[in-house]
């Protein structure tokens, strides 16, 4: 970037560079994609149990309900029977009191004495009345009917003794207090190294009065992703493939952050009949730095820049949302994605 006034130019070039920061950001990214990976495979074990404790659960409600219906026809058929035998025994006595009364009317019919024979006959219907009496107050007791668990409620006893339920309201609220308390979140820092050669023309313009000095700055751009506007829209939950996907914003260039105490000055490169350090004016100071802030401006504003920025949004938000749909339910995992 060259800018020109009477006196001075100065030509500016932003570079990237790699430092300590750089490198540990690399270590930190590479960490959150084996954390990512090792966590994919955490929740499809927690899947692979949950299914095989659903598929216990399942099975021993099966079992129940084969059993509770093997005990209700049980006792179904003991009823029958306890049924069946009163009424024989019932049918039994009143055909014996029957017998024995038209027994006891004939033998009294052949008897001469009439009185004798009323008498007879009046012993006799008053034994089958107390024999129908006796055998109604002591006879077996009605069984009474039997109440068993349904299969239905058996197995729904079951499966929800083992399993709980959740609602998308539930992944939603625990994105949303995460994205509460990191609202403004630095996801990368680039520090950049910005060439910059002043030339300062000497009298009437010429070469061999002219001075050139290279001087080199450094400095840093910051890159941000704004949580505070992620609401319940931003986020949805896929209950088939068990996975709670949060869209969040694209990155921005926060700041810029020249750091003028690391400034590296070259030596003075002068023309022939130049003498003298170069000297600026409070306007070509002005002129120097301003060409310095927009070289590294047009270098941090690039889409390779923003592309990188965006990359660590996603993990890094991952990193702070996916533990806490951990707790949730381990089954199901975070998807970050961009808007």
């Amino acid at each position: 970037m060259a800018e020109n006034k009477p006196g001075i130019s100065v030509n500016a070039k932003a570079e990237t560079v790699s430092n300590e920061k750089t490198e540990k950001q690399k270590r930190e990214a590479e960490e959150i994609r084996r954390r990512i990976e090792n966590d994919n495979l955490k929740a499809e074990q927690a899947r692979k149990e949950a299914e095989e404790k659903r598929r216990q659960a399942e099975e021993e409600a099966r079992r129940k309900k084969e059993e509770a219906e093997r005990k209700a026809e049980e006792e179904r058929r003991a009823a029958e029977e306890a049924a069946r035998k009163a009424e024989n025994d019932k049918r039994h006595v009143m055909e014996a009191g029957t017998a024995i009364a038209a027994a006891a009317i004939t033998a009294a019919s052949r008897n001469k004495g009439g009185r004798f024979r009323s008498f007879l006959i009046g012993l006799v219907i008053g034994l089958i009345a107390g024999a129908v009496i006796m055998y109604s107050l002591f006879k077996p007791a009605e069984p009474k009917p039997v109440t068993t668990i349904t299969p239905a409620e058996s197995a729904d006893v079951i499966i929800d003794q083992n399993f709980a339920t959740y609602t998308a309201a539930d992944f939603q609220d625990a994105v949303l207090g995460a994205a509460s308390d990191h609202q403004e979140l630095i996801v990368m820092e680039q520090p950049l190294s910005i060439i910059t050669t002043v030339t300062k023309a000497g009298l009437g313009g010429l070469p061999v009065f002219s001075k050139v000095k290279n001087i080199t700055y450094y400095g840093t751009g910051v890159y941000t992703t704004d949580l505070s506007h992620i609401d319940r829209d931003h986020i949805s939950v896929d209950e088939k493939e068990m996975t709670v996907t949060v869209t969040i914003p694209h990155t921005v260039l926060q700041y810029v952050n020249p750091d003028l105490n690391s400034t590296e000055f070259e030596d003075t490169e002068k023309g022939l009949l130049a003498f003298g350090d170069i000297k600026m004016t409070a306007e070509e100071q002005n002129i120097l730095e301003t060409s310095v802030y927009d070289a590294m401006k047009e270098r941090l504003d690039s889409e390779d820049l923003y592309a990188q920025a965006d990359t660590l949004a996603k993990l890094k938000t991952y990193e702070i949302f996916q533990p806490l749909i951990t707790a949730v339910s381990p089954q199901y995992k975070v998807i970050t994605e961009l808007e």
